[in-house]
């Protein structure tokens, strides 16, 4: 059963190895679209009405494998939120499928910490005129962490708007992935779409691998993607520290005011407390 798991030699999966990964788990695989569908336990539907607005919050926080599918279908006017917490050391794997009707709304927001390994999953299917999709995301990842931020945005109707925003930090031995990609289908005409992913790697021995794709064959679009990593800024450190800021707190403060860039402005009062006060924590736990 294991020799079905894909390793580092499959596209898709190159920047994680699940084999590897899930050696030692026991394992079932069910009838499915892809591996997480096969091991999750079933897969979730969501149908949201037209004109129905609705905020999912999700927690992965648990010590033992975790393997979650969800359908998510968005009708006329419809609107969803849902936020992913991810803090968990066990290896995770999340599928989402969501489907978009005219004038519908997804914005999505994920908070992952790693674990052996993690993996968000988020595919879009735009089907509908004058959709919106807001995929933003924020990883802290340490030693021995792993986590993936994996999605597909399909804009297949006109006058579509995407717009993407992940940021992430790396110490050593931690190690995060993105991988992004924004299709334009030549029927989707006036298509807006941002992709952006920004990465810090805070200590000798952090990796980073980062993957944003658009594949556009529409020809009347305005759509733009980037991706940088590097370390701190030197000259804004050297700025808090000749403020009399201890150099541990002045590298914790600028690494929160990053990612905290990356938090959109719809995440619920409750939620965003939480991640914040997670998002200081990892920074406590600086060594």
């Amino acid at each position: 059963m294991i020799d079905a798991l894909p390793t580092r030699r499959d596209e898709a999966w190159k920047y994680s190895d699940l084999r590897a990964a899930l050696r030692e788990d026991a394992l079932v695989l069910r009838p499915g679209r892809d591996i997480i569908e096969r091991l999750a336990p079933g897969v979730e539907r969501i149908t949201v009405g037209p004109g129905e607005t609705r905020t999912l919050v999700e927690i992965m926080d648990g010590a033992a494998f975790d393997a979650r599918a969800v359908e998510i279908d968005i009708a006329a006017g419809g609107a969803v939120q849902r936020v992913i917490v991810q803090t968990g050391t066990a290896p995770v794997l999340s599928m989402a499928r969501v489907a978009l009707g005219e004038g519908a709304a997804f914005r999505q927001f994920i908070y992952a910490e790693g674990a052996k390994l993690a993996r968000i999953e988020t595919h879009v299917a735009v089907g509908g005129p004058q959709a919106h999709v807001g995929l933003d995301g924020a990883y802290l990842v340490g030693a021995g962490r792993h986590a993936d931020l994996t999605s597909v945005i399909d804009m297949q109707a006109p006058h579509g708007q995407a717009r993407q925003l992940i940021k992430g930090a790396a110490r050593r031995g931690g190690r995060g992935v993105f991988q992004g990609k924004i299709h334009v289908a030549r029927a989707a005409q006036k298509t807006d779409a941002r992709q952006h992913h920004h990465a810090l790697m805070l200590e000798e021995g952090a990796e980073i691998d980062a993957k944003p794709e658009l594949e556009i064959y529409a020809d009347d679009v305005a759509c733009a993607h980037g991706n940088a990593c590097g370390g701190l800024d030197a000259q804004a450190l050297f700025y808090l520290r000749a403020r009399g800021i201890p150099e541990a707190q002045a590298r914790a403060l600028l690494v929160e005011a990053f990612v905290a860039e990356a938090l959109p402005d719809w995440l619920p009062g409750e939620t965003r407390s939480a991640i914040e006060t997670r998002i200081a924590a990892w920074l406590e736990a600086a060594p």
